[in-house]
């Protein structure tokens, strides 16, 4: 059995993983580990956005725990410290020119030779747009939605692609959903949606996420 640590944003990615990642990726010979960033030493800490240098002083001590374990990352370009590699020279790049350029320089600066970067573009709920029947069934469940309200939102970018959601503030994926939900959980109500969407769905809608998991998948090979 191949181990993969898995260094998660928050609480939503640290549930993706257990509920749906890690059985996937049993099928495969992997074992997937996953803890969320520490965000406070003092505390003992863990889950959302931090700088880079608290970032990576936390994944570079999982390196050293476990130097013989596979390791990548699930976190958002969305909301993401300006000081990670690439972040700011990157900006006027196609998003996937972008985010493959500051995985490239992430995987350069972090320096391990077992880790796989992978930044979600734009954001966690990208995925949950793999599907807006799905999303607008369940949430329509306790809010009331527009018809087509989500489909609409996904039709708006090029080719309906979840993962061209614009990351500017107000146009960000959660942004959007919370724009039209009173009532929306990020933790409980994002997996529900996606255990009912699938996998199989997510990777077919999203190119990145896709490449991502192909590579998890291709390590119990």
């Amino acid at each position: 059995m191949i181990r993969l640590n898995i260094t998660a944003e928050g609480y939503s990615e640290e549930r993706f993983v257990t509920d749906m990642l890690r059985p996937h990726l049993l099928n495969f010979n992997v074992y997937a580990e996953v803890r969320k960033v520490l965000t406070s030493r003092k505390l003992r800490k863990r889950g959302g956005i931090v700088t880079y240098d608290k970032f990576k002083w936390d994944i570079s001590q999982w390196f050293k725990e476990c130097p013989d374990v596979y390791h990548t990352t699930l976190i958002d370009l969305y909301g993401l410290s300006a000081d990670f590699p690439g972040y700011t020279s990157s900006q006027n790049l196609m998003p996937y020119e972008r985010i493959n350029e500051m995985e490239r320089l992430l995987k350069d600066d972090l320096k391990f030779h077992k880790f796989i970067p992978y930044i979600q573009l734009h954001e966690y709920e990208t995925l949950l747009f793999s599907d807006t029947q799905v999303m607008e069934n369940w949430l329509g469940l306790y809010n009331k939605i527009g018809k087509n309200a989500f489909t609409n939102i996904k039709k708006s970018v090029p080719d309906a692609n979840p993962e061209l959601i614009n990351e500017r503030p107000e146009l960000a994926p959660s942004k959007r959903i919370l724009s039209i939900c009173d009532a929306y959980d990020k933790v409980d109500d994002g997996i529900l949606i996606l255990q009912e969407i699938g996998i199989n769905k997510i990777r077919s809608e999203c190119k990145h996420f896709n490449e991502w998991l192909t590579s998890l998948e291709s390590l119990g090979k």
